[in-house]
């Protein structure tokens, strides 16, 4: 387009020189017909921008991770114009989608129209934008373009998967004063702390029938209340440098990990803490199982834009709060400075565990440090969990 309009430009000052030095009826007409060609391309073009249609649809807008969408657009022609460049480019260029999503260059007969549909394989969670994000429209001489561009383009949510983990590693002998609305009534039916005699109210269920029989009076067994444990799970929303397709695995495995472990939590009346950095600190606080809904949607569609470092995220939850808990960090970078904060987390008296996502086929130099780091961190009682993209969740988890 920029040569045309060199080209356009200097046809344009040539009959104004021709026109200029020789006058008379011939550069006259060219002049005039250089000028009436470039008016009716440039109104012909308008009309046509005017007046084109588009449509475009979506079967399904929330969908689980390894689900199919069905998106369709098309492109009306209803006048008798001839509809000669028209280009669409579609959102999602800088998405997991841009391989399905190609710029598509057409023309339309007169009273016609294109109808493209696409099967889309959602193989990652997130919140994205589809569709059409822009028509252009060029005149026959090239020389300019009417951009239409789409304000509401079509989103779609894809939700994690959810993993069920029958176990998890937390220490049970702390105490939150946050949530002590949780009362005897929510214990960890698996472990039995003590067995006493039958008072008023007991329920029948806790009754111990095989000492009782043995006593010959009724024994009641108490069972470990989960209000004595409490988690906090941080998570790494820091991007990585790696290729986009890797980047969306390492998220997905984090996201899925933090959800496995929160779900183990609030199913176990568990209540949990969790904070991450997206655009502002986030310290979101959940007490039983019907608050899981909350943090799925919302870790459904967080994005892995962040900033900050996680160690300055720790470092401010820690001086916001002076209660002992299970700290279950999450992430994709480690260095020397997240190394001393976990220290520092775990000299506090604090339980930590660290969930570290990576892969192992595009980390070239950085791996030396990195293993380096996670095999000092048992040494000071940090629990590691590695996790390569392509290791099962269920099992890194559960060991």
């Amino acid at each position: 387009m920029k040569r045309n309009r060199i080209l356009f430009t200097a046809l344009l000052v040539s009959s104004l020189i021709y026109l200029y030095f020789y006058g008379g009826k011939i550069p006259y007409m060219f002049l005039y017909t250089t000028l009436t060609v470039f008016s009716v391309s440039f109104l012909y073009t308008f009309i046509v921008y005017e007046r084109f249609k588009y449509i475009q649809e979506v079967d399904k807008t929330i969908i689980t991770k390894g689900d199919r969408i069905n998106f369709l657009f098309s492109i009306n022609n209803e006048d008798f114009l001839l509809y000669p460049y028209v280009k669409v480019t579609f959102c999602g260029s800088g998405t997991i989608f841009s391989k399905q999503f190609q710029t598509k260059s057409l023309s339309l007969l007169p009273n016609s129209k294109k109808t493209f549909a696409f099967e889309l394989e959602c193989k990652y969670r997130g919140h994205y934008a589809i569709g059409i994000e822009k028509v252009e429209i060029d005149d026959f001489l090239g020389i300019f373009r009417f951009t239409y561009s789409i304000s509401e383009p079509k989103y779609i949510t894809v939700y994690p998967k959810l993993i069920y983990i029958d176990r998890f590693k937390l220490r049970t002998n702390y105490f939150s004063e946050t949530h002590s609305i949780l009362d005897n009534k929510f214990e960890d039916m698996t472990t039995i702390s003590d067995i006493r005699k039958y008072s008023y109210g007991d329920s029948f269920k806790k009754i111990h029938w095989k000492l009782t029989a043995k006593a010959g009076e009724m024994m009641v067994k108490n069972f470990q209340s989960t209000s004595e444990t409490s988690a906090t799970v941080v998570i790494d929303l820091k991007k990585n440098n790696y290729p986009i397709d890797v980047n969306a695995v390492i998220e997905d495995k984090l996201i899925e990990s933090a959800i496995a472990i929160i779900h183990y939590c609030l199913s176990n009346w568990i209540p949990v803490n969790i904070v991450f950095y997206s655009e502002s600190f986030n310290s979101i606080s959940l007490r039983n199982p019907s608050d899981f809904d909350e943090i799925y949607k919302v870790l459904a569609k967080v994005s892995f834009n962040g900033n900050a470092n996680l160690n300055d995220i720790l470092n401010i939850y820690l001086d916001s709060n002076i209660l002992k808990t299970n700290f279950v960090i999450l992430s994709s970078n480690i260095d020397y400075d997240l190394y001393d904060q976990i220290y520092k987390t775990k000299m506090s008296g604090n339980e930590v565990s660290l969930v570290y996502v990576y892969p192992s086929e595009h980390m070239n130099g950085k791996s030396n440090d990195v293993f380096n780091i996670l095999s000092n961190l048992p040494e000071v009682g940090i629990d590691i969990y590695k996790m390569d993209i392509d290791d099962d969740i269920k099992s890194v988890l559960e060991r």
